[in-house]
């Protein structure tokens, strides 16, 4: 049985219990074999038989000479044949609780099977494209109560990546087989032992003159710890990132799963609480970043109300409203006399564009970036695709652009828009200079009413949480507050609140609309929760749920509970154990 205790993209901590012991995920099976003895403070050890002192992985044959397997968790035989060689062999699989197979194929469907090894070891180094294919059909059809296992190939450049592609077992048969090489390896590759005028670590092996293995075996320990703290304060995209830059097989691997299987990792990616360190340019493909750019490009519709299109810079704080240049754009706007016709759009990387009203939201409010005012050409071009797009869906009476670095590719997307700033934004003169376009642009518009406007807003927040549903989820409903802090009701019920959390939290009549569309729906047994809800009760979820997403628990049609969800659509149903929802009300 297997359970989920953290989460961060495909990444899980998690607690496998299996022949009377508990193994926590991700984990290594350091190899215990003549001439390489597994240290002792090891947590799983890979051998031929057991040993007392470690949970074992008991190492078999292969389909050519087979041998028998003992240990805590015996494993058949492999079948001794490389990946990609298509040869049908007659022999069995799995073994208890454990199979080896050479391809997704391979993989049983018994629901006994809780660990599957994928055999193939360093070829699968030769082929970074096709292990990315590989790990996102195994993944997907083992689904999450399984444990997913691949040895050979981990060492410490390259196991936050393994663990990010969602595997969560390896072994160190790589360290035992690079030790009889002479290589020592670090978190940035491997170089010659005998090429160091200095050792650049201060192990217990390395400080006491001990063997290269020790050392290797501790390099591949310590990244291990490296990637568990990633999870827990879910920065383990990041380290892929960072780990990739100095493999190119990490690199091909991570850009492959960014460029073919957006849809694998987007739903393992949190909608809300989760955080964005744009450091790389990788941070440009990351899955919670494209899902927040496809959806300002090609789903995004502005309030009616907007008459101008009012270009921004972005700020180091956020949400920007809360930075001082923020604020005094804000001073400037409400210059003009009609503020509530002006759309406020940010100007931005990684994320594109970021309308005003979804500033708060994941990840707009929780993305760091270095501020040089140099952009990438991979950043124009990002940025000059969204507009267009944006303003294809988009139309407004004028567009006005305060910006000043981002101005040659606004230009290049927009060449009508207006510039108004000179020299910085926030000067005096800049700032007159954007009240009086902004005059002059709405000097035939009608007037905006503020109210309007903030149902509008309210309005767009809602599609971005729930699609289409938000228009039902709003129909006929009026707010009350000042933004951000806005509650909204119909019929003398209240549907739910926006919070500076950037979210509509849901009420229960709030649930109620959602089931009636069928988004962000759970359902369950027929059971009342008491309290929150888990995964064992769950018996499906509609497919947009996400961790972190706004979800009405339902059964039959009826709402019972409405709460935050812990886990995406398939963990529910796939998951018997782990907190499926976190219920905020109760029915009844």
């Amino acid at each position: 049985m297997f359970e989920v205790l953290k989460r961060c993209a495909m990444g899980r901590i998690g607690v496998w219990s299996i022949a009377q012991r508990e193994i926590l995920t991700p984990n290594i099976a350091f190899v215990d074999a003549a001439g390489f003895p597994a240290p002792k403070w090891a947590e799983l050890v890979a051998a031929r038989s057991g040993t007392p002192r470690h949970a074992t992985f008991g190492i078999a044959g292969s389909f050519f000479v087979s041998v028998a397997a003992d240990g805590d968790i015996p494993l058949p035989d492999r079948s001794g044949v490389p990946p990609g060689l298509d040869i049908d062999l007659p022999r069995e699989a799995a073994r208890g609780a454990a199979a080896v197979v050479s391809s997704v194929a391979e993989i049983p469907a018994q629901s006994e099977v809780e660990l599957v090894v994928l055999e193939g070891g360093p070829s699968h180094l030769d082929r970074p494209k096709d292990f990315a294919r590989l790990i996102v059909e195994a993944r997907t059809k083992l689904g999450a109560a399984r444990v997913l296992a691949v040895p050979g190939i981990a060492a410490p450049h390259n196991l936050g990546l393994l663990v990010y592609c969602g595997i969560d077992l390896v072994d160190s048969s790589r360290m035992a087989y690079d030790t009889t090489r002479g290589l020592f390896h670090t978190a940035d590759g491997a170089v010659r032992r005998d090429s160091l005028e200095e050792i650049p670590c201060a192990c217990p092996s390395c400080s006491s003159g001990g063997p290269l293995g020790d050392h290797n075996d501790t390099a591949l320990h310590v990244e291990l710890a490296v990637a568990r703290t990633a999870i827990r304060h879910a920065t383990l995209r990041e380290l892929a990132e960072r780990r990739a830059i100095n493999d190119p097989w990490s690199t091909a691997v991570l850009r492959e799963l960014d460029l073919r299987h957006y849809e694998f990792q987007e739903l393992r990616f949190p909608v809300a609480d989760g955080a964005v360190k744009a450091y790389s340019p990788l941070a440009l493909t990351r899955p919670d970043v494209v899902r927040f750019q496809r959806f300002v490009s090609r789903a995004y519709r502005k309030p009616p109300s907007a008459r101008v299109l009012l270009l921004l810079p972005c700020s180091a704080r956020k949400p920007y409203a809360e930075s001082r240049t923020h604020r005094r754009f804000r001073e400037a706007i409400d210059a003009c006399g009609n503020p509530a016709a002006v759309h406020e759009v940010i100007v931005t990387s990684p994320l594109g564009l970021v309308p005003r009203e979804l500033e708060r939201s994941y990840p707009a409010a929780h993305y760091d970036i270095p501020v040089t005012g140099d952009w990438s050409r991979d950043e124009v071009e990002m940025l000059t695709g969204t507009l267009r797009a944006f303003l294809e869906r988009n139309r407004y009476d004028a567009v006005i652009a305060h910006v000043t670095t981002e101005v040659p590719f606004v230009r290049e997307a927009v060449p009508e828009a207006a510039f108004t700033a000179t020299g910085r934004t926030a000067s005096e003169d800049s700032l007159h200079g954007l009240t009086a376009a902004l005059t002059r642009a709405l000097a035939s518009a009608p007037a905006a009413h503020a109210g309007t406007r903030r149902d509008e807003d309210v309005a767009s927040l809602a599609r971005f949480q729930f699609q289409e549903a938000g228009d039902a989820l709003l129909e006929g409903a009026s707010t009350r507050g000042r933004w951000p802090f806005v509650r909204i009701f119909r019929g003398g019920k209240q549907l739910g609140a926006v919070t500076d959390r950037g979210k509509i939290s849901l009420a229960l009549a709030g649930g109620e609309a959602l089931a009636k569309a069928r988004v962000s729906c759970v359902d369950i047994e027929d059971f009342v929760p008491q309290g929150n809800v888990f995964a064992v009760g769950v018996t499906g979820a509609t497919a947009d749920v996400r961790v972190g997403s706004e979800v009405a628990v339902v059964h039959g049609g009826t709402v019972r509970a409405v709460g935050v969800a812990k886990m995406n659509a398939r963990e529910m149903v796939e998951l018997r154990r782990g907190e499926a929802v976190h219920v905020r009300a109760l029915a009844g």
